[in-house]
């Protein structure tokens, strides 16, 4: 009690004084302590496990060790439902070839196992790429016909589109041995991704293994030409710009991609690019497109070996990550699959363009906390005194270092804390801040032909020292206070997470940043920006500065999932749940914040409608 008095004698002496609250430096430590962030969903390094779907047949998912990791590579073996897929029985001489499938629609029971693998990720907090083939066990082509393998690549992309938090990026596969889409012919494989994009949600992205499917897809094949070459595939060309802006393209621009399954194998990536006729997309040109147009788009797959040529200097290595990475955004590589050549970057000493890493770290290392975004605090300033009511404002700047952007995570809260001998009160706010946006840094290139002018460490012959964007990203939010704060001092977090109440949302998904461990709390999943002090002696001064009111509203901030047949909604006054043919059968309108509302209605699809003012938030949903 005697400390309790001492503090209040202390706030009344230190308000005798005070004229006006000012921003003051939190005088933290602003730099990337370097240390392994395992749970930041849809980043790094990505353990694999593969599957196998037959008729009628439900996996034992406990025994068969679907879940194991935080961050997941599912691959899914169709085969059962594919006349053409085969295995192997015998031994020796008498081993023979023997069917394995009958081609028809994925049943409800192989459905219902891919649901299970991804319930049992999203309970465990992780994230995972997925692929879906014919022949995981790399035996050779075992496709459907073109028919039966766009009915799948439907199904598949309604189930995904559940799982936007779970599902950091779709590897369509489909085609060919391990998924690697190497049979069938591109314009079916430009057929499955249009089908997919037609029958996936808005937030699950999608990659093809090659260039050429994407520009097959956007009709860039040259027309005079009896081969498949596409000159326009260039990002500053005008047809293929004004393809991007056409309205058949314009939506999935920025949900279209690779996955690379020879990443940095060779300056071709083991043909993944060309080089010349009569396949002239070029490194480069990828290069570019990805930098522009992905910038909201997975990139990833098998990191392998260097099969350079004697005497041409290879590119698996941190140094040229350091530079390519940052302009593909890559966020993942197969665990797995990498095997000795990743792990044999933990022998070489990280030396590349950036400072603060170089010489300091493994390439490894380097590598393995730069894929996907990685934020770090570099300023922290905090109105030092807010009166009653009034709006805690703060000055932060947070750099993401990493090769990639946060695609998963939605929702950016601050969380208030005050701590008194007796008691703890937390207090979580919005802070109007889109966390998807806080994005990498860009590179100011030199060269047209980067691969060319590479040498190993020569970086100035590459990019200018200072980048376009550093990835230094300033946030200045000004929050209302709720009024019946209590008065004294309060600590200040910052909260990215998926759902933005930690109260009920049990951490789902939150981001830590790479200062010093002691910054985060892991009680309300947050990190630590300072400190101010409330009263009703400081003066609340109103304007019109961009204030973010508690109870303000853009569609950003209404929030809708469904999970276990209940619907989470979040800022919402009225919530509507129609069928597939149109009929109202749900309504209900709500008062608070955030309510979970229990939905029984027959199995099947539904669009859930969440609205607030004129604004409105969609989910389409399957019920089991």
């Amino acid at each position: 009690m005697k400390v309790k008095i001492c503090f209040s004698l202390v706030v009344l002496g230190l308000f005798s004084f005070i004229s006006a609250a000012s921003m003051v430096d939190q005088n933290l430590d602003y730099t990337d302590h370097l240390i392994e962030i395992k749970k930041n969903p849809g980043r790094g390094v990505t353990s694999h496990k593969g599957f196998y779907l037959s008729p009628g047949k439900e996996l034992n998912l406990k025994s068969n060790g679907t879940v194991y990791a935080d961050f997941m590579r599912f691959l899914i073996d169709l085969g059962g439902f594919s006349s053409n897929a085969w295995t192997y029985e015998g031994e020796g001489e008498s081993r023979i070839k023997v069917p394995r499938g009958v081609s028809g629609p994925l049943d409800e029971v192989s459905l219902n196992n891919i649901r299970a693998a991804l319930d049992s990720l999203r309970r465990r907090g992780g994230s995972c790429t997925i692929r879906a083939s014919y022949d995981d066990d790399c035996r050779g082509s075992q496709d459907p016909d073109i028919e039966t393998t766009l009915i799948h690549t439907k199904q598949l992309a309604e189930l995904y589109s559940d799982y936007e938090d779970v599902i950091h990026f779709v590897e369509l596969g489909m085609f060919g041995t391990c998924g690697e889409m190497t049979t069938g012919g591109q314009d079916n494989h430009a057929k499955a991704l249009q089908t997919f994009l037609e029958n996936s949600s808005s937030g699950i992205k999608v990659g093809v293994r090659s260039p050429q499917v994407v520009a097959l897809w956007m009709g860039l094949k040259d027309p005079y030409s009896t081969w498949y070459v596409y000159p326009d595939f260039h990002a500053d060309s005008a047809r293929f710009q004004d393809t991007a802006k056409s309205p058949n393209y314009a939506p999935y621009m920025n949900r279209v991609g690779l996955y690379n399954d020879g990443y940095l194998g060779s300056d071709n990536d083991l043909g993944t690019f060309g080089s010349g006729d009569p396949y002239p997309i070029s490194r480069e040109k990828v290069i570019s497109w990805m930098e522009k147009y992905g910038v909201e788009v997975p990139y990833g797959g098998d990191f392998v070996c260097n099969y350079n040529p004697e005497g041409v200097r290879p590119i698996n290595t941190g140094a040229f990550l350091a530079y390519e990475g940052f302009r593909t955004h890559t966020s993942y590589i197969g665990g797995s699959m990498a095997g000795k050549c990743y792990n044999f970057m933990d022998t070489v000493t990280f030396v590349g363009p950036d400072l603060e890493y170089s010489g300091k770290t493994k390439e490894k290392e380097y590598a393995r906390d730069h894929f996907g975004y990685r934020f770090v605090v570099r300023d922290s300033k905090i109105i030092d005194s807010v009166g009653i009511g009034g709006k805690l404002k703060m000055d932060v700047k947070l750099q993401n270092v990493g090769f990639g952007n946060n695609l998963m995570v939605k929702k950016a809260t601050v969380i208030l804390k005050q701590e008194t001998a007796t008691d703890t009160t937390i207090i979580e706010l919005p802070m109007g801040i889109d966390p998807t946006k806080i994005y990498s840094k860009k590179l100011k290139m030199k060269t047209k032909d980067p691969l060319k002018a590479w040498l190993g460490y020569n970086f100035s012959d590459l990019m200018e020292d200072e980048p376009e964007f550093d990835g230094v990203n300033e946030l200045a939010p000004k929050i209302r206070l709720p009024e019946d704060m209590p008065q004294g001092e309060w600590k200040v977090y910052m909260r990215i997470s998926q759902y933005g109440d930690y109260k009920t949302d049990k951490n789902f998904h939150v981001i830590q940043f790479a200062n010093d461990t002691n910054y985060f709390d892991k009680a309300t999943g947050s990190n630590y920006l300072g400190k101010f002090v409330l009263s009703d002696k400081i003066e609340v001064v109103e304007d019109d500065d961009g204030l973010v009111e508690q109870s303000a509203l853009n569609p950003n901030l209404i929030h809708v999932d469904f999970r276990s047949n209940m619907l989470n909604v979040h800022n919402a006054t009225e919530v509507e749940v129609y069928n597939l043919q149109g009929k109202c059968v749900f309504k209900k309108f709500t008062s608070v914040m955030n309510e979970q509302i229990p939905l029984q209605l027959p199995q099947g699809m539904y669009v859930v409608y969440a609205h607030n003012k004129g604004m409105s938030k969609s989910l389409r949903i399957a019920i089991h």
